[in-house]
């Protein structure tokens, strides 16, 4: 109950109050599914349909496309209808763009794919930017970046569930048949074996498309807890003026975009490196697969019990310390990525992995700071952040595919500048936003 306190306390007592949170944590927990998984597939995609890694990258563009297409439409419902409403049509569009999964299997064709992952998105943003700023109200304004970084710690149990699923029900049973071998086929067998790897693929959204249905229903019919009245007035363009008038906000929305690209790069790209790694050692290709799945396994649990323990070192140390401090961790971490060429360079990854775990939530309450009535908008305007999913991954695939050794380093470890230069700028965020808010309490200049 005493992380209730950090909730509300006038409405404890009321069953729409607990019943509303447990609801917007399975919604937390959905979309982070859904988010590690597309990672995972960016391998599988390009080996079923004999991809290179550009061509492959691009289930992350259509994966994060939706980021920038509806965040702002689902502000403007949710400030017209109550997040109430704004959550159920949120997920009624995931489960859409998960339903077009199955005539994208009979369609066979990337293409498919590529929309259904794009309408799946679609709904994953409108459902960040409704659920995000009801957690940061549904209590004291000064607790906000605390209840963002506890809800965010189910979103990290909904990306181990998604990486397990990944490594168990999907890569496990997918055929191991190499993208060289399938380009020999016969084109009929080819096809045989392309359906069965993608009938194993959609299987897992399948079922997760039965608990979104079963959730819309619940919240049908749940009577939603809102902390403050919700504001169901306001102009778009003159709330985003209003915003962009605001510093943090303005470099807040920096922050969480390179901190995205870092994030989605070296989620992505783990497993590329750690297959180069043990290839290197002399193990064959499935070998090499198979282990640097557990451990990114292991890297995913790390990253979820990262978020618990830094919500737990919120309510001691400053946000925007401890998020420089991370920051400063990761950075280091990177370089060491790039430098070592044997085993230190994935550890260096999974340690990197380990301090991004509590920067989107923390970045993202830091900026909300000072928006006031403007929430909704703000958060949209946060969410379209997650858009850099689709711009920095290409860009490190661009390197790897150039495959050239730099001052005896490989164009793999190379390709890691990407994240590093990402991590730099969410120091600075991190040290400005603290001196902001502790020192200066200026957030307009």
């Amino acid at each position: 109950m005493k992380l209730l306190d950090n909730f509300s306390k006038t409405e404890q007592q009321h069953g729409n109050f607990v019943t509303t949170l447990v609801l917007i944590l399975v919604c937390f927990a959905l979309w982070g599914f859904t988010n590690d998984i597309a990672g995972v597939m960016v391998g599988a995609f390009s080996r079923i349909f004999v991809l290179d890694m550009t061509q492959g990258s691009m289930i992350n563009v259509a994966s994060f496309m939706g980021y920038l297409v509806l965040a702002i439409p689902a502000a403007i419902f949710t400030q017209r209808y109550t997040y109430k409403r704004g959550v159920i049509l949120s997920l009624s569009i995931y489960a859409a763009g998960i339903l077009l999964l199955l005539p994208a299997m009979g369609w066979g064709a990337f293409h498919g794919f590529l929309l259904a992952y794009f309408v799946m998105t679609c709904g994953s943003a409108a459902l960040e930017t409704c659920c995000h700023p009801l957690v940061y109200r549904m209590g004291d304004i000064k607790k906000g970046i605390f209840r963002l970084n506890l809800a965010q710690a189910f979103n990290a149990l909904g990306a181990c569930i998604g990486m397990l699923v990944a490594i168990t029900a999907i890569n496990k049973n997918l055929s191991k048949t190499s993208a060289e071998a399938r380009m020999e086929m016969p084109k009929t067998q080819f096809e045989i074996l392309k359906n069965s790897d993608l009938h194993i693929i959609i299987q897992p959204y399948l079922y997760v498309a039965a608990v979104i249905f079963l959730l819309i229903v619940l919240i049908w019919s749940t009577k939603f807890y809102v902390h403050q009245k919700e504001n169901q007035r306001g102009i778009p363009n003159d709330a985003f003026k209003r915003l962009l008038h605001i510093r943090n906000y303005r470099e807040g929305l920096v922050a969480e975009f390179f901190y995205i690209g870092a994030q989605i790069c070296v989620f992505t790209y783990i497993l590329v490196y750690g297959k180069h790694i043990f290839m290197t050692e002399g193990m064959m290709e499935l070998d090499a697969e198979s282990l640097v799945s557990r451990y990114s396994m292991g890297a995913i649990i790390l990253y979820a019990a990262m978020r618990f323990i830094c919500t737990w070192l919120l309510t001691f140390i400053a946000p925007g310390r401890l998020l420089s401090v991370m920051a400063i961790i990761g950075t280091a971490a990177v370089m060491g990525s790039i430098i070592f060429t044997d085993r230190n360079g994935l550890y260096c990854l999974i340690v990197v992995i380990g301090c991004l775990s509590m920067m989107f939530p923390t970045i993202y309450g830091m900026a909300l700071r000072g928006v006031g009535d403007d929430v909704k908008y703000a958060s949209a305007g946060l969410t379209m952040t997650v858009f850099a999913g689709a711009v920095f991954p290409p860009l490190q695939a661009a390197i790897i595919e150039w495959g050239k050794d730099l001052l005896g380093l490989p164009a793999i470890n190379i390709s890691f500048i990407v994240p590093l230069v990402c991590l730099m700028v969410v120091v600075y965020y991190g040290h400005t936003g603290y001196v902001r808010h502790h020192i200066t309490h200026d957030y307009e200049s």
